[in-house]
């Protein structure tokens, strides 16, 4: 079975098929999205947009893999527990926003990867068709998973359908200007989205946010309202432009 094939999660809800003129955000982990994106995704499937989250690094839910790093940290014993668990947050997150989650089975930097550069290219391209716009992390980029992920997609996605954002809540403790590493080329900066989301949009944001139980802790966002899901909700949503490029999402 190809690393595309591998543990899909066949629950209600997951799309099996990309939606043609839809949206698709794509996330590192599970959380990356939301963080980043959740109350434009909340504003978009609002107007009656379809919107896929699609998370590349979702591990497989049927390894016997033992934890290291982020996800020991978050009390899970093996890729298996921590795929599931985290899945299952992200249905959540996602269901408050209006959004369909897809996951992908690789493994991030902790575990075996379950495929090559070639594989992930090939099975992201596969949710694509069809899709009106993709828009990829491009700032700051500072984990080494969503450096890679982007070097992977970069030169192969078709820059007229490619906006590029800012991670949260990397570029909000990196001072709130998001700064793309010198090797991915941006025309204009980043800016917030001509239809900035609304209160109601932002009020699922955070709700989604706490749904994410077992990353809040290690990302220092559980109690502080000042770094909490509460204020990283009202920070501004930034996308930026490739050349050739200048529509956004309506």
């Amino acid at each position: 079975m190809s690393p595309a094939g591998q543990g899909r999660d066949h629950s209600p809800g997951v799309s099996s098929n990309p939606q043609p003129g839809g949206i698709v955000v794509v996330s590192p982990h599970s959380d990356d999205g939301v963080l980043s994106l959740g109350a434009t995704m909340s504003a978009l499937a609002r107007r009656g947009r379809a919107v896929e989250l699609l998370t590349v690094f979702a591990l497989d839910p049927e390894s016997d893999a033992p934890t290291r790093g982020w996800d020991l940290r978050a009390g899970f014993a093996t890729e298996r527990e921590a795929a599931r668990a985290r899945r299952a947050e992200d249905r959540a997150a996602c269901a408050l926003l209006g959004v369909t989650p897809v996951w992908l089975p690789f493994g991030s930097v902790d575990y075996e990867r379950h495929g090559d550069e070639e594989d992930v290219r090939a099975a992201v391209a596969g949710r694509l068709t069809g899709t009106a716009l993709v828009l990829l992390p491009g700032a700051p980029l500072s984990h080494p998973d969503h450096e890679w992920l982007v070097r992977a997609l970069a030169g192969v996605l078709d820059r007229e359908r490619v906006g590029l954002y800012a991670e949260q809540p990397y570029t909000r403790r990196a001072g709130g200007v998001p700064l793309s590493p010198v090797w991915l080329e941006v025309a204009g900066a980043f800016a917030e989205l001509e239809h900035a989301p609304t209160v109601r949009n932002r009020v699922a944001k955070w709700r989604a946010i706490r749904r994410y139980a077992s990353q809040l802790p290690l990302l220092a966002m559980r109690r502080s309202l000042r770094r909490g899901p509460l204020a990283l909700a009202l920070e501004p949503e930034l996308v930026a432009w490739p050349a050739g490029r200048d529509r956004r999402p309506g």
